[in-house]
C-alpha cells in the first residue's frame, strides 16, 4: 500500500514537469523564424532597367537665327549645365545694280561653349559663354564685256570704264570672331530621367563694331571731269556702299547679333 502510494505521487510529478507541444503551434513558430542568412538574402534586392538614372548627356538639333545647329551637352546636376554647340547659317542675295550684276553673301557659321545655371533647380535658366564665328558680309559687283574688249558700266551713280573681259569691285565686311554670349532660356525636366526634352535659347552675341576692306580685279577706270583716271580702292568703297545701302546702313549699326534658338533632343 505504501509502495503504490510513491508510486503515485512521483508519476504525478513526472506528468506536470512534461511540456505538451501542439504540432500547429510549433509550425507557425518555427515559419516566424527568419535567420541572419536568409535576411541578408533578401535585403539585397537586384536593379531594374526601369530604375537606372539618365548619364547626364545630352543632345539636341536647333534651328534659329544662329542657323541650324547642333548641341551636345552634359548635367553636372540639377543646377549647373554646359554645352558644345554649333551651328551652320548661310544666305546669297542676287541683284542688278543699274548696269553691274551685284551679288550679297551672308555667312553666320559658328561654334560655341555655352554654361547654364538654373537658380531654381527647375525649367528656367541663365545662360553665358563664348561664341566663335565668322560673321561677314561680302558685296561683289560685276562688270562683264560679254566678249567686247572695253564696256563702260554707271555704279553707284559713278561712271566707269572696264578694258578687258570682265572686272570685279568686292567689299568684306567683318565682325569679331570672338564674341561673348549672354541669355536666358527654357529647357523642359526630366527629373533626371533618361527622355526627349524641347529647349529655348534667348540671347545676344556681341559681336562689335564691323569693318570693311574692298578689292577690285581687272582694269577699272572712273571718269571725272570728263576724264579718265585710274580707280584704288578707298575710291570704290563709296560707289559699292552706294549700291548696297540697304545692307551696310544696317550693318555699320550693329554691334549685337540676336539669338533666338529653339530645339529639341533626348537626355541620356
Amino acid at each position: 500500500m505504501k509502495k503504490n502510494l510513491i508510486a503515485l505521487i512521483l508519476g504525478c510529478g513526472l506528468a506536470s514537469a512534461t511540456t505538451v507541444v501542439d504540432p500547429s503551434l510549433a509550425s507557425s513558430q518555427q515559419n516566424n523564424v527568419t535567420t541572419p542568412a536568409l535576411q541578408q538574402e533578401q535585403a539585397i534586392v537586384p536593379p531594374t532597367a526601369a530604375s537606372a538614372d539618365a548619364l547626364g548627356i545630352m543632345v539636341d538639333v536647333n534651328v534659329g537665327t544662329q542657323g541650324v545647329g547642333l548641341s551636345l551637352g552634359y548635367e553636372f546636376n540639377e543646377y549647373f549645365k554646359m554645352r558644345l554647340r554649333g551651328a551652320y547659317l548661310g544666305y546669297t542675295h542676287e541683284d542688278t545694280w543699274t548696269d553691274v550684276d551685284g551679288e550679297f553673301e551672308f555667312n553666320g557659321s559658328n561654334a560655341g561653349i555655352i554654361f547654364d545655371y538654373h537658380p531654381f533647380g527647375g525649367v528656367f535658366r541663365i545662360s553665358a559663354g563664348l561664341n566663335f564665328s565668322e560673321l561677314s558680309l561680302d558685296a561683289t559687283g560685276t562688270m562683264d564685256n560679254l566678249g567686247q574688249f572695253t564696256g563702260e558700266y554707271e555704279f553707284g551713280g559713278k561712271e566707269y570704264k572696264v578694258t578687258g573681259d570682265k572686272a570685279s569691285v568686292k567689299a568684306e565686311y567683318e565682325w569679331n570672331k570672338v564674341q561673348p554670349y549672354i541669355g536666358i532660356g527654357w529647357s523642359s525636366d526630366g527629373e533626371g530621367d533618361r527622355s526627349f526634352y524641347f529647349t529655348c535659347d534667348i540671347g545676344v552675341n556681341f559681336i562689335g563694331s564691323g569693318s570693311m576692306v574692298v578689292s577690285h580685279t581687272g582694269n577699272i577706270k572712273e571718269k571725272q571731269n570728263g576724264t579718265w583716271v585710274d580707280v584704288n580702292n578707298s575710291m570704290l568703297e563709296d560707289t559699292i556702299r552706294e549700291e548696297g545701302k540697304d545692307f551696310f546702313e544696317i550693318a555699320d549699326d550693329l554691334f549685337v547679333y540676336p539669338v533666338i534658338q529653339f530645339g529639341f533632343g533626348y537626355r541620356f
